[in-house]
């Protein structure tokens, strides 16, 4: 923007120059008188068929793009610092369900061989017991791990070389607003503002392209002065005016030129109407992506809840001796599925919410800007 305002201003140059000549005469070269010449030179621009104005307008519309393009990496900064961050919770909440879930496999494999050395089981279900537990115990083993590579990668999202301490906080995210003015929110997005603003670049664009048909006036002054002979003679000049130019034919070049202009505008239009077809589709589906994955994740816990009391039940008439093995054991493996299914549909809504915002173009520093 400030260069394309340079147009407005005066241009002011200096000039200097030295020089010597010699001619040959008779066989012989001779010297002439050295000379030496400075100059101090202005023109000012008083009318260029607009042209300086269309520059500095398409310059502020290309300010705006880039603005909007800002803001777009922040939230995308952002979102790779909630996602890491996201998974640092997932993997913590992890690690402490498959702790619980080893405890109890752990503690079934005592239950039943307390049953099988009474006789009242047989050898494959302790077996099984057995082999569950062992599996229960990998997969603690495996979340750790998981979780050491979590804090790896939060890290790199925050800049750090070094692992993050953890993260604090659940794993809860809120349902979204009620989708009613899905377009509003479109034309919020910084998609559909730099695809608008293009526009507004190509149309200065092509004002600046047909100013070059316009006749050009402007003012020039100069000062300076001429020595020669090592300054023994030497004067000044100066001089004023006005000029004017007025292309009359450029063999088509600007008839061309501006052609391809208007083609590149109605192309920065066809551009807006399609992004705004894709941003209304886009922003639908990641809508209902958020809003499906909040409402699985209350179903899921609706379920884990259901099988948690099931799971009781079960486990006091096993021991009775009430309910086979077969049936206790498959409501028992629905218990620890459930639970492996519930935290990660908390994960997947937090996701989607973050994605969400992201898709909104909307981050923490917008709205500390906005005061929100």
């Amino acid at each position: 923007v400030a260069s394309a305002s340079a147009g407005f201003l005066p241009q002011i140059d200096a000039r200097a120059s030295y020089g010597q000549a010699g001619v040959e005469v008779g066989g012989e070269w001779r010297n002439s008188d050295d000379s030496t010449s400075g100059s101090l030179n202005l023109s000012q621009d008083l009318f260029t068929g607009f042209g300086n104005i269309a520059k500095r307008k398409r310059a502020l519309a290309q300010l705006k793009v880039g603005q909007e393009q800002f803001r777009q990496t922040q939230a995308d900064v952002e979102q790779r610092l909630r996602l890491a961050y996201v998974e640092v919770l997932y993997a913590q909440d992890l690690v402490e369900l498959t702790r619980k879930i080893s405890e109890r496999r752990g503690n079934n494999v005592r239950l039943i061989q307390l049953r099988f050395d009474g006789g009242r089981e047989n050898a494959g279900s302790l077996a099984r017991s057995k082999a569950q537990f062992s599996q229960a115990e990998y997969e603690a083993r495996q979340a750790g791990r998981s979780l050491t590579y979590a804090l790896r990668n939060l890290a790199a999202a925050m800049g750090e070389m070094d692992p993050a301490d953890g993260g604090s906080g659940i794993l809860q995210a809120g349902p979204p607003q009620e989708l009613n003015e899905l377009e509003t929110l479109m034309k919020q997005t910084t998609d559909y503002l730099i695809a608008e603003t293009q526009i507004e670049a190509s149309k200065q664009g092509l004002r600046v392209t047909r100013s070059d048909r316009f006749p050009r006036v402007g003012l020039s002054a100069r000062i300076g002065t001429v020595a020669s002979d090592g300054w023994e003679r030497w004067g000044g000049s100066w001089s004023a005016g006005l000029n004017a130019s007025m292309p009359l034919f450029t063999g088509g070049r600007n008839r061309a030129n501006v052609a391809a202009d208007k083609e590149k505008v109605i192309q920065s239009e066809m551009d807006l109407m399609d992004k705004m077809n894709s941003l209304m589709a886009s922003l639908q589906d990641q809508w209902n992506r958020y809003i499906d994955a909040v409402e699985n994740e209350a179903t899921q816990k609706e379920l884990y809840d259901a099988e948690m009391l099931r799971a009781e039940i079960s486990t006091a008439k096993y021991k009775q001796g009430l309910l086979s093995y077969e049936d206790w054991d498959i409501i028992e493996s629905n218990l620890i599925n459930q639970g492996k299914t519930h935290l990660q549909r908390r994960r997947t809504s937090e996701i989607e919410q973050a994605r969400w915002k992201n898709a909104l173009g909307r981050s923490v520093w917008q709205t500390t800007e906005e005061g929100e």
